[in-house]
């Protein structure tokens, strides 16, 4: 008698929403609960000085005593600021986290709805609320983001992010639904882009990433843009009228850019940079675009742009036949013209010596690198469970998949937010002087201009902590805390200077040495010196140097020890956000070897 064997399919395991809605949160917080307690550093001096003291007309009409135009990132500080302080550095380190997770669920749903305009094969055993945990999971996780999200002054390159997938995304449901509240939003977003920061002039062009592939899963719509009757026909069905004005508010905002007064030395538009930084600047968002797989070129004997570009094309190359093969060329167009239009402006006008230090400017196209490699990782998934004969289901090959490729990027996140605090306790060490001592004259002897690992995880990106640039000097940073001005000084003493085994380090101020130093330290009442090593960044007190601003009065001693040598002269207990400072001052009378 003849047998039947019934093969029953595997049914399609959907996403629960919450895991989806929670995943965002929950990786930032793990990944960057750290830059809360941060203080302000670096740039945050240039933006904050700026924006005090100007109203928001004045914000949004001039620029004057700034390099860049960017009136919607200072709107939202002053507001932020006026409703929780604007010394309140953990309010303000929170709102790029809030901002970060915006971007993760507002990607999520971005590639969830291209999962859903997807009726291909390939969407078989994988729901499209699977797409959107991949895109909210990777963009969390997108390892250059360890340089923005712990700086309060790369909040516009999170803003603006923000305005652009939310432009994208209310533009694919105006093309779906025709309604037009949709469509005002697209616009509205996409009006703002720029406001927030320059790169935002090209959020049109984002648009047009998905308006080509909207309606087909194969490379053809990426041509018709060159047939010219079906490209007015396309305008006419899918929405395009929406794109048309979208494209010219960007190209509204150039006059107006170069209008606005700014303290800039050259006027107008960036000119466009030789070949050879075009070539370099192209290879560096290159290594944005194939994030993953870069960490393999730190191993090659070659050096960095070489290594960045062996490995990118052969990563792009091979995912990208394992997409065709399984019908996902979608992705594809979406990933890299996304990319291509997020950091042309940077790739084309930025000096690259400006660029490889900047890796702030990848996360503007970072969606793109997302979703090309979201849907890479739904490729995979499916090669997987074809190779294994079904015995995989496909949730379960994507979360293996996921694991491998976030690994190296959450390790590495987390190694720098490391950084970022080891690098910058010495801040709060100074603020907390000038806070104890606010009349006081206050000498910190090297501090720290820039501190960076000596480990190397991805080839051509310059990943240290700049603390105190050269153009800032540490009483700004320490009046950007406390709101009031104090004297407080700096000065490279090399000759003490310690050099750690596994980092490097700059130091602010000039370089004295024995002599000169002498002469330096007549001039203040307090002296502090930065410690360097391995661990957190070290800041104490190595008392003073009696001068004409030293009190010489009589006074009366808390208590004495070694028959009235050392006296504790003054003693005080100060409540701060990270706990009691007890500060004790001590003189010695005569050295303790006195007879």
């Amino acid at each position: 008698m003849a047998t039947t064997t019934k093969i029953t399919k595997r049914p399609d395991l959907s996403l629960p929403i919450i895991l989806r809605w929670l995943t965002p949160p929950v990786i930032t917080l793990v990944l960057y609960w750290p830059s809360l307690e941060l203080p302000f550093f670096w740039d945050d001096v240039a933006n904050f000085r700026f924006m005090r003291g100007l109203s928001l007309v004045d914000i949004w009409t001039t620029a004057a005593s700034f390099p860049y135009y960017r009136p919607l990132g200072f709107t939202v500080w002053h507001a932020w600021g006026w409703i929780f302080g604007q010394t309140n550095t953990v309010a303000f380190h929170s709102l790029n986290l809030i901002v970060l997770t915006i971007d993760g669920w507002l990607v999520g749903a971005l590639a969830t709805r291209l999962a859903q305009a997807n009726t291909h094969r390939a969407n078989r055993g994988l729901q499209p609320s699977w797409y959107g945990w991949i895109a909210g999971s990777l963009l969390t996780a997108f390892p250059f983001a360890a340089v923005v999200v712990p700086l309060v002054a790369s909040f516009f390159h999170l803003l603006v992010t923000l305005l652009s997938l939310a432009a994208t995304l209310a533009f694919l449901e105006y093309q779906h639904t025709k309604l037009w509240r949709w469509g005002v939003l697209c616009l509205v977003c996409t009006g703002l882009a720029p406001f927030a920061h320059e790169s935002g002039v090209t959020t049109g062009a984002l648009l047009m990433a998905f308006w080509l592939a909207s309606r087909s899963q194969t490379l053809k719509p990426a041509l018709e843009i060159f047939n010219y009757r079906r490209l007015i026909k396309r305008i006419q069905h899918s929405g395009g009228e929406v794109l048309v004005i979208s494209l010219l508010l960007n190209l509204m905002f150039l006059p107006l850019w170069t209008a606005i007064p700014k303290a800039r030395s050259m006027s107008g538009l960036p000119s466009i940079r030789p070949l050879s930084d075009i070539w370099h600047n192209t290879l560096f968002f290159l290594e944005a675009l194939t994030f993953p797989v870069q960490p393999l070129a730190t191993h090659l004997n070659w050096n960095g742009p070489t290594s960045v570009l062996v490995v990118g094309v052969l990563a792009l190359t091979l995912v990208t036949s394992i997409m065709l093969r399984f019908g996902l060329a979608r992705w594809f167009i979406v990933g890299t013209i996304y990319m291509l239009a997020g950091s042309l402006p940077s790739i084309l006008t930025l000096h690259k010596l400006y660029v490889v230090v900047s890796p702030r400017l990848m996360f503007f196209p970072a969606p793109g690198a997302v979703l090309l490699w979201c849907g890479a990782v739904a490729a995979l998934s499916k090669m997987v469970v074809s190779l294994f004969r079904r015995d995989v289901s496909r949730p379960a090959a994507v979360a293996c998949i996921m694991a491998i490729i976030l690994t190296i990027p959450a390790m590495y996140i987390w190694s720098r937010v490391q950084l970022h605090v080891r690098a910058l306790a010495p801040v709060w060490g100074m603020v907390h002087a000038v806070q104890a001592y606010p009349d006081e004259r206050h000498l910190i002897v090297n501090p720290t201009t820039w501190l960076a690992s000596a480990e190397i995880t991805y080839p051509i990106v310059h990943d240290g902590v700049v603390v105190i640039p050269e153009y800032h000097n540490p009483a700004q940073l320490t009046a950007l805390h406390t709101g009031s001005n104090h004297v407080v000084d700096g000065v490279n003493f090399p000759l003490i200077a310690d050099e750690p085994e596994a980092h490097y380090f700059d130091v602010w101020g000039d370089v004295l040495h024995w002599e000169a130093m002498a002469a330096k330290l007549h001039d203040y009442d307090k002296v502090w010196l930065v410690t360097y090593g391995d661990g957190n960044l070290g800041f104490s007190g190595v008392g003073y140097v009696k001068n004409k601003h030293t009190q010489t009065e009589h006074y009366t001693p808390i208590v004495s020890f070694a028959s009235g040598r050392v006296l504790l002269e003054h003693a005080a207990a100060y409540h701060t956000e990270h706990g009691i400072q007890v500060i004790l001052d001590w003189r010695m009378e005569r050295s303790s070897t006195e007879e």
